[in-house]
């Protein structure tokens, strides 16, 4: 009995010492092979997202053909549902792109939209095969509080070919300490066996 108190007593200081607040990120894919809702123009893409506490990544395969109406793309767009972005900053799949609240639109200025929108706008020339990724960063949110998460690309030099998506998909992680304690427990099952007389 004495070994298992001993036992119980580091698990609760160890569990302690690694106690954090819950990961809860916005994760999805969106699978296109145009502009979506019916709308002609864009390259076939994969479009995936993470949205979480303090940053949130948008990363387009493109898995459709390119040509010379939609090989660069002028602006992106997560938009968070509800939740009020501050702070914002971005780094795109290359150098000039600038952060914005709102959504594309065919100016390409992220000017649509309202507080829950993060935006970025550039330009970078695309080709079938290749991935190109936009991180933000940005003050603390709620992400255990996201909802649906809208997508937008704007596809250049055509005006008007762009993807405006909503598509959704909450993922909770549990905190370290949580998965720490179960496995200490789980460990401690054999410590339990009473002795026999």
């Amino acid at each position: 009995m004495k070994r298992f108190l001993v036992f119980a007593a580091l698990l609760v200081a160890v569990s302690i010492s690694f106690a954090g607040v819950a990961k809860a990120d916005s994760t999805g894919t969106l699978t296109l092979t145009d502009c979506g809702g019916g709308q002609t123009g864009c390259p076939g893409a994969v479009y995936t997202f993470d949205i979480g506490a303090t940053s949130a990544t948008l990363s387009i395969q493109i898995t459709g053909a390119v040509n010379g109406d939609n090989d660069i793309i002028s602006g992106v767009n997560l938009g968070t549902d509800g939740v009020t972005i501050t702070n914002l900053n971005v780094t795109g799949p290359n150098a000039g792109w600038t952060a914005a609240i709102g959504s594309v639109n065919s100016s390409s200025n992220c000017q649509k939209g309202n507080g829950s929108f993060m935006c970025a706008f550039g330009s970078v020339t695309i080709t079938s095969g290749n991935t190109y990724t936009w991180t933000w960063t940005y003050d603390g949110i709620d992400a255990s509080a996201l909802g649906d998460v809208h997508i937008g690309t704007n596809y250049d030099p055509h005006a008007g070919f762009i993807v405006s998506q909503v598509v959704g998909g909450t993922t909770s992680t549990p905190e370290p300490a949580s998965m720490l304690l179960l496995g200490l427990g789980l460990a401690g099952v054999p410590f339990l066996r009473r002795k026999r007389s």
